[in-house]
C-alpha cells in the first residue's frame, strides 16, 4: 500500500533528524547540547510513533486513519512557513508529499480497506 510506504519514509526522515541531532552533539560541538537533546528526543519519539500508524496502515487498522491525517495537516503549515521563509527545496516537497498522503487517506479504496 502506497499510503503506509509514504508514512513510514516519513517516520524513517524524523528517526534520521534524530540521529543527526545525536551526531552533532556528540562530534560537532552543538550551540545548545540540551536544545539538540530535547529535538533528538522529540524527533525519534515522533519518528517512532509515525512508524506505528504506518503499520497500522499497512494492516489496514481503522486507528491509523487519524494520527495519519493529524500528523499530514500539521505538516503542511511548516511546508507553507519554510516555502514563504525561502526554503521553497524543502517546503515545496514535504508539502506536496502531506498532500500526497491526504489524498491517499480518502481514496476510496483505502476508506474501503479502513472500514472493514
Amino acid at each position: 500500500m502506497a499510503l503506509a510506504l509514504l508514512v513510514a519514509l516519513q517516520a524513517v526522515g524524523l528517526v534520521g533528524i534524530a540521529v543527526f541531532y545525536v551526531v552533532e552533539m556528540v562530534v560537532a560541538t552543538a550551540s545548545d547540547q540540551g536544545r539538540a537533546a530535547v529535538a533528538a528526543l522529540l524527533a525519534l519519539v515522533c519518528g517512532l510513533g509515525l512508524a506505528l500508524v504506518a503499520r497500522g496502515l499497512a494492516r489496514a487498522r481503522r486507528w491509523a486513519r487519524s494520527p495519519a491525517l493529524v500528523t499530514e495537516l500539521l505538516v503542511a503549515p511548516v511546508a507553507l512557513g519554510l516555502v514563504q521563509g525561502g526554503r521553497w527545496y524543502v517546503g515545496l516537497p514535504l508539502l506536496v508529499w502531506a498532500a500526497a498522503v491526504l489524498v491517499l487517506l480518502f481514496t476510496p479504496a483505502v476508506a474501503a480497506s479502513l472500514e472493514e
